[in-house]
C-alpha cells in the first residue's frame, strides 16, 4: 500500500478529523496491482504468488505477471482473465462455470497442473485468457510482447490444451451383454468423452435396481473407467424389472467477480450418466424364423424350409443346451388373390386352435416337417413329409399353384425339463413372404401341320392344341412383397425351313432332328414367329389367323425343303417353359418343286396296234378280201401323270391309250375319277372290231 501523510501542528480536534480525512484518502488512493504486477497489494482471503507461480514481462512501461497471480487457502491458483484491468486481491463472489465440453478441459487443466513449475503456470495463464479472456484487444498487444520473450512458454499453452482432449467426460454407456435364461449375465459401463469415445481414469458408480445383485453381492459398484467397457456381472433374485444407473464424477471451475475477474478450480462435480432397464425371469420363448429352400418350383419338386430357432422377445434368453422341438405345416393351393392376406396368431392362441381357425378358412396342410433345435441360431433343412413324423418325401403336383410354412413349438411336444421353462405355445404367421414359394404347373402341346406335303408356292397352316395353363393364366400381375413375378402373357410360334437350297434331292439330309431348334445357318433357319395367347385351347397357325396382337399370321413355302411348326414359352413363375419338339413329324411339312409336264426328246411311239381280225362269216373264195387297215392310223397323246411327291426323280410315263385320238387334236387327260374304266373299254373294243368287219363287207360287196 503507498500512502502520503503530512503532520501538522493543530488542536486535538485538528488533529482527529485530519486522522479520518487521512483514513479515507488512503483507501481511496490505494494503488491497484496489474495482474501479474510486482507490488505488494492487501488481500483480503487471497494471498499473492510468487516467482515459483509466474513470470514478469515488461508492458505499458510496467511489469506485469504471467501465470498463478493469487491462491486460495485451498491451494487453488487463480489466473486473471481481464487484461487490462488492476487487482486488488479481495476474494469476491463466485459462479461455478456451466459445463461444456472447453469448461471441462479447462478444469481438468486447473486441477491436473494445480503443483508446478512457473512456465507451466505462465503456459496455464496463456489458455485462460486464449479461451475465457474478457479483453481481447488488450491480450492481443500483450501476446505481441509475451511471443518475443517467452516463444516456449506459447508453444507449452498449446500442447497443455490439446493435451487435455479426450480427458474429459461427457457421459456414460451402459449396454446389456447377452444373459443366460435371464437368471444372470452383464452389463458394460463405459465413461465417454464428447466424441463418444472411452475416457480412461474417470470415478464411476452402478448401481442396480429391483430383484437383483452384483457379482460382489451388493447392488452398488464403485470402480474407475478404462480405455474400453468395465464389465459388471449380475444375479437376478426374482422376477421382474432391472435398472442399472450410473454416476460420473467431473472436474468443474469458477469465476470469481473482482476488481479483476479471475477463474479457478472449484470441484469435483457428480453427475448422472445413462442407465438401462431390463427385465429377469426363469423362462422363455423359443421361436423360428424361416425362408424356404427354393422360391419356385417345379412339378414333381421336393419342398424345402431352412429353418434358424431364435426368441420370441427381446428379454428372452435360451437356457444352454436345451433341447426345443418344433413342427412344420406345408399349405399348397392357395389362390393368387389370397397373397398378402397374412393369419397371425392370437395372444395366447395355442398351436392347435390357430391350425384349426386356418382349416376353417379352407387351408389344410398337405405336408409336414420337423425341427429340433438345443440353442439360438442353428438352422435346419427341413424337408415336407407326406405325414408327420413320416419318411415319405412330399413332391408338388400339377395345381399345387401357391404354397406356405407354418411352423408351430408346443409346450406339449417337449421334455419335461424344457416344459418347465416354458409357459406355452408359439406359432408363426400363415402366408409370410420369406415362408411361401410357388409351384410351376407343366403346359402340354399338341399340333400337326395342315399338309405334310407341299409344292414350293403352297401356304402351310397348323393346328396347336395348349392344355396345363392356369385357368386365369394372364391375369397374374406379379407380387414384390412375395418376390413373385408377373405372368408372361404370350407364348410363341415359329416357322422354321431346312435343306439344301442347292439341290432338292440333298434335302432330305437335313430332315429336322433332336428336340430343340437348331442354330441358323446356310441349311436351318428361322422363317417367321408370332406371339399367340399362353393360355389353355385351339389355335390355328396361318391361313390368315391373328396371332395374339391381332395380325393375320400367313407363310408362303419359298423354298423346297422342310417347314416346321415350333410352340414354345419361355416360362414364369407360375408356369414352366414349355416347347414342341423340332423332329415332332406332326408338326413339319416336306416342300418339293412343282412337276413338270414330260417333254421327252422324240415322241413317245405308241405300240403298233394288231390288225383287225378277220371276221366270222367267210368271205368269198374267188376274190378274198384284203385285211382292212385303218384309213388313218392314230398317233395316241402322252397323258401326263401325277409326279409323284416323294420321288420327284421318275420321269413321267404315258398310259397305255384307250381309244385312237387324232394327233392334230391333243387333249389334255381327264382326271381320275371313282368308276371303274375296265367295262367301259372292253365294250369300246368290240364295237371297233365289229364296226371293222362290217366296214369291210360292205367294201367288197361294193365292187
Amino acid at each position: 500500500m503507498v500512502g502520503d501523510m503530512n503532520a501538522k501542528r493543530a488542536t486535538a480536534w485538528h488533529r482527529t478529523v485530519m486522522a479520518v480525512i487521512t483514513m479515507v484518502i488512503g483507501l481511496v488512493t490505494m494503488i491497484g496491482v496489474v495482474c501479474s504486477l510486482s507490488f505488494t497489494a492487501h488481500a483480503a482471503t487471497l494471498d499473492q504468488t510468487d516467482a515459483r507461480h509466474r513470470v514478469t514481462f515488461p508492458y505499458d512501461n510496467r511489469d506485469y505477471y504471467l501465470g498463478a497471480v493469487a491462491m486460495d487457502d485451498n491451494g487453488n491458483k487463480y489466473y486473471c482473465i481481464e487484461a487490462g484491468k488492476l487487482t486488488d486481491y479481495l476474494l469476491g463472489p463466485t459462479t461455478v462455470v456451466k459445463n461444456d465440453e472447453n469448461t471441462q478441459r479447462m478444469a481438468w487443466i486447473l486441477e491436473r497442473y494445480r503443483e508446478t513449475d512457473a512456465r507451466t503456470h505462465a503456459a496455464i495463464a496463456i489458455v485462460v485468457q486464449d479461451r475465457f479472456g474478457r479483453d481481447d484487444e488488450d491480450w492481443a498487444r500483450q501476446m505481441e510482447v509475451i511471443r518475443r520473450h517467452y516463444p516456449t512458454v506459447v508453444t507449452r499453452a498449446a500442447q497443455i490444451w490439446d493435451e487435455s482432449a479426450g480427458k474429459v467426460a461427457a457421459g456414460t454407456v451402459v449396454e446389456r451383454i447377452d444373459a443366460e435364461a435371464m437368471r444372470s449375465g452383464k452389463v458394460k459401463v463405459s465413461v465417454v468423452d464428447y466424441q463418444g469415445k472411452p475416457v480412461a481414469g474417470i470415478p464411476f458408480t452402478a448401481t442396480l435396481h429391483g430383484p437383483g445383485r452384483f457379482a460382489n453381492g451388493s447392488t452398488e459398484y464403485s470402480g474407475t473407467s478404462a480405455a474400453g467397457p468395465v464389465e459388471l456381472a449380475w444375479n437376478a433374485t426374482g422376477r421382474g424389472e432391472v435398472s442399472v444407473t450410473t454416476t460420473y464424477k467431473r472436474p468443474q471451475m469458477h469465476v470469481m467477480d473482482s476488481t479483476q475477474d479471475m477463474i479457478a478450480f472449484d470441484s469435483i462435480s457428480v453427475d448422472g450418466g445413462s442407465s438401462i432397464t431390463f427385465r429377469v425371469r426363469k423362462d422363455f420363448a423359443p421361436s423360428v424364423s424361416t425362408t424356404v429352400s427354393n422360391k419356385v418350383l417345379d412339378v414333381g419338386s421336393p419342398v424345402f424350409d431352412d429353418v434358424t430357432s431364435g426368441l420370441a422377445d427381446q428379454d428372452s434368453r435360451w437356457v444352454t443346451d436345451m433341447e426345443v422341438k418344433a413342427r412344420g405345416y406345408y399349405f399348397d393351393g392357395i389362390a393368387r388373390h389370397t397373397l398378402g392376406g397374412i393369419v397371425a396368431p392370437k395372444t395366447q392362441e395355442s398351436a392347435d386352435d390357430f391350425l384349426a381357425r386356418l382349416a376353417m378358412a379352407g387351408h389344410k396342410p398337405v405336408a409336414y416337417g420337423t425341427a429340433t433345435f438345443t440353442g439360438p441360431n442353428q438352422r435346419v433343412h427341413a424337408q415336407a413329409m407326406t405325414a408327420p413324423d413320416g419318411s415319405t418325401p412330399y413332391l408338388t403336383h400339377q395345381g399345387s399353384r401357391f404354397g406356405t410354412w407354418v411352423w408351430v413349438i408346443r409346450r406339449a411336444d417337449q421334455s419335461d425339463q424344457t416344459k418347465g421353462y416354458l409357459t406355452g405355445d408359439w406359432s408363426s404367421a400363415f402366408l409370410e413372404a420369406a415362408e411361401s414359394n410357388v409351384a410351376r404347373d407343366r403346359v402340354t402341346v399338341k399340333s400337326t401341320v395342315t399338309e405334310h406335303s407341299a409344292e414350293v408356292g403352297s401356304e402351310l397352316s397348323d393346328t396347336i392344341t395348349v392344355t396345363g395353363f392356369p385357368s386365369d393364366h394372364g391375369e397374374f400381375t406379379g407380387n414384390a412383397a412375395y418376390g413373385f413375378g408377373a405372368d408372361r402373357k404370350y407364348a410363341q410360334v415359329s416357322v422354321w425351313w431346312s435343306g439344301d437350297p442347292n439341290d432338292p434331292a440333298n434335302d432330305d439330309a437335313y430332315k429336322p432332328t433332336g428336340a430343340a431348334v437348331p442354330a441358323p445357318d446356310e441349311n436351318h433357319r428361322k422363317v417367321v414367329e408370332w406371339d399367340i395367347p399362353a393360355t389353355n385351347g385351339t389355335f390355328s397357325i396361318g391361313a390368315g389367323s391373328p396371332d395374339a396382337h391381332g395380325d393375320p399370321m400367313t407363310i408362303i413355302a419359298e423354298n423346297h425343303g422342310w417347314y416346321v411348326f415350333v410352340w414354345e414359352f419361355k416360362g414364369d413363375d407360375r408356369v414352366a417353359p414349355a416347347a414342341s419338339r423340332y423332329d415332332d413329324a406332326w408338326e413339319r411339312t416336306r416342300v418339293t418343286e412343282p412337276c413338270e409336264p414330260c417333254e421327252p426328246e422324240e415322241p413317245c411311239e405308241p405300240e403298233e396296234p394288231e390288225e383287225p381280225c378277220e371276221p366270222e362269216e367267210p368271205c368269198e373264195p374267188e376274190e378274198p378280201e384284203e385285211p382292212c387297215e385303218p384309213e388313218e392310223p392314230c398317233e395316241p397323246e402322252e397323258p401326263e401323270e401325277p409326279c409323284e411327291p416323294e420321288r420327284p426323280e421318275e420321269p413321267c410315263e404315258p398310259e397305255k391309250p384307250e381309244t385312237p385320238v387324232k394327233p392334230e387334236e391333243p387333249q389334255s387327260p381327264l382326271p381320275l375319277t371313282g368308276v371303274d374304266t375296265t367295262a367301259a373299254t372292253g365294250l369300246a373294243s368290240v364295237a371297233l372290231a365289229i364296226g371293222g368287219t362290217m366296214l369291210a363287207i360292205v367294201r367288197r360287196r361294193s365292187r
